[in-house]
């Protein structure tokens, strides 16, 4: 049996990104449940965007930043840093929810963007795309069989995704309305790929019903 190189070589790639995927999203959400019950008893506050530091700066040339509010307990100013880099810098005085330790205010945290949730949505990623070309190959061979085409629902689902994990970055919340309040009228782009993203999986739902009958 003659064994095809480029074969073996996309199946090790295949495994290695599942197996990648999987290995992000076991720390992501294992840091998002710890961080969950460590501040499960803290305190919210209105946190205010006031100044950014540098985080990175790739091969490209391009810059991502640390942002910095700040916020108020007992009559007293504390600040607070993301633990992420940003690419897009919000105005002075947007809000963000902050928690923090009651007995120990300097200990707070960004409520919602934090580096778990990049990690949770990059590893969704690499244990999706795989997943789904298993299934894409199962449903062309007619080993699954659907009403629905895969690929537009598929893509419906993905714009929908990416819209909300940007609007749950932007402001902490997978509502619109956290992310206008904290990045202004650039919190319309993610708003409009949700909305994109819902309209295209609910018409390949319809057109699948329709062709059916």
């Amino acid at each position: 049996m003659k064994i095809n190189p480029k074969k073996i070589v996309i199946v090790l790639l295949f495994f290695a990104a599942l197996l990648s995927g999987i290995v992000l999203l076991f720390f992501g959400i294992k840091n998002s449940v710890s961080l969950a019950i460590k501040t499960k008893d803290w305190f919210e506050a209105p946190g205010y965007f006031q100044d950014y530091s540098i985080y990175d700066i790739d091969d490209d040339g391009e810059t991502t930043y640390r942002l910095k509010y700040v916020f108020y307990s007992g009559g007293a100013e504390y600040f607070v840093e993301t633990d992420y880099g940003s690419g897009v810098i919000p105005e002075i005085d947007s809000v963000r929810t902050v928690l923090y330790e009651p007995e120990n205010p300097e200990n707070a945290i960004i409520k919602g963007g934090t580096a778990s949730a990049t990690y949770i949505t990059i590893g969704f990623m690499f244990t999706f795309i795989p997943l789904f070309m298993i299934f894409c190959w199962l449903w062309i061979n007619g080993k699954i069989k659907l009403n629905v085409n895969v690929f537009d629902f598929t893509a419906g689902f993905l714009i929908f995704a990416v819209g909300e994990f940007c609007l749950y970055m932007m402001g902490g919340s997978v509502f619109p309305w956290k992310a206008f309040g904290s990045m202004g009228f650039l919190a319309i782009i993610p708003t409009l790929m949700a909305v994109v993203g819902i309209f295209q999986m609910v018409k390949t739902v319809v057109n699948g019903k329709k062709e059916k009958k």
